[in-house]
């Protein structure tokens, strides 16, 4: 009810919500100016102010395709910031914003986060266009408005930056234990079991800015899961502390991924989290938190997830059979969109 409360005070129905032009994407827009910012004043929170050519070229639709899709992204638009489209070739109260807030029209998507009063939290950025870059602009957002972060939110930002994420390969007795005990450690972004010389191996990348490769290292071999650490170069050998540095080797193929069934072997077994529309990375974390603590950790799951979730156990699994969540984040959304349908309210 709040979220269609909110919905509606913006001047934007559900019926309208499902009609939005591809630019901006599947999050739902207010077209208010002045009650958008009258809201945000009143609930303590940041505006997500879009300026957006619509119809717009390439750029603008790859924007409402990425970002304004991605399902976390998505959620926080609409619940931790008020968001507001401002179409920056239209006239009327459109072109009365863009001079106010000094935009040019016809421009490429600009994404300004203001609070109540209109001044921005941070500072104003042109080319901010991946799907990491918004999401990193959100959290410092919340964090200039002095507003909590959630934690999936976090991990979103995290994940949509792997590009860069360095790269550790760890043998081990058993790659099931493996991956969930190496995804549950801070910095980690992915960590898939597979097979490398016949010996049963988990493939992780990770964030260096929050776990290095020698902690990274250390914490495995604490964990027995580390009996041959295979890392890109000579260099990255060197690099680790001496009482791991024996069972260091260079990476000199690429591992065999192992089978869909061995994949997230603890998640697979819950019904209600195994079809839940989770990112790789909150699936990750997911499958590590069942096998530590039998439950997955307050913050892993968005409320809206959290909600998916209690639908799905109360539906029998004949009327969900043959659903399965995607691999492509794009296409959680519509997947949960199903879900919902076909599931218990």
């Amino acid at each position: 009810m709040q979220i269609l409360a909110a919905v509606l005070l913006l001047g934007l129905t559900p019926a309208d919500a499902s009609k939005q032009p591809v630019e901006l994407g599947l999050a739902r827009f207010g077209r208010d100016l002045d009650a958008g910012l009258a809201a945000a004043k009143r609930d303590g929170k940041p505006t997500f102010l879009l300026f957006q050519e619509i119809p717009g070229c390439q750029t603008c639709r790859d924007f409402g395709g990425g970002p304004l899709s991605h399902p976390l992204l998505v959620e926080a638009i609409e619940t931790c910031f008020v968001p507001i489209a401002i179409h920056n070739n239209a006239g009327g109260a459109d072109a009365d914003a863009l001079k106010r807030f000094r935009e040019p029209a016809w421009n490429n998507p600009v994404v300004r986060f203001v609070d109540g009063a209109g001044r921005d939290l941070i500072p104003r950025r042109d080319g901010a266009w991946s799907t990491g870059e918004v999401a990193q602009r959100m959290v410092a957002a919340l964090e200039a408005a002095r507003a909590e972060v959630p934690r999936w939110l976090e991990m979103a930002r995290l994940e949509a930056n792997a590009a860069g994420a360095q790269r550790a390969v760890f043998a081990m007795h058993c790659f099931w234990e493996g991956q969930a005990r190496l995804g549950a450690i801070d910095g980690v972004i992915d960590a898939r079991p597979a097979f490398l010389d016949g010996r049963e191996v988990v493939d992780v990348r990770f964030d260096g800015a929050r776990v290095t490769l020698s902690e990274l290292a250390r914490r495995a071999a604490q964990l027995d899961c580390a009996s041959e650490i295979f890392v890109p170069s000579p260099r990255d050998i060197a690099a680790l502390p001496s009482d791991v540095r024996e069972r260091a080797r260079v990476l000199a193929g690429e591992p065999r991924p192992a089978g869909a069934d061995d994949d997230l072997r603890r998640l697979r077994r819950v019904r209600d989290l195994d079809l839940l529309p989770l990112t790789r990375l909150q699936a990750v974390r997911a499958n590590a938190e069942l096998a530590a603590k039998g439950d997955v950790r307050a913050g892993t799951l968005s409320p809206r997830q959290i909600e998916l979730r209690s639908r799905i156990a109360r539906t029998s699994a004949d009327r969900l059979e043959g659903l399965a969540r995607p691999t492509d984040v794009r296409e959680l959304l519509r997947y949960a969109d199903e879900l919902r349908a076909r599931s218990t309210p």
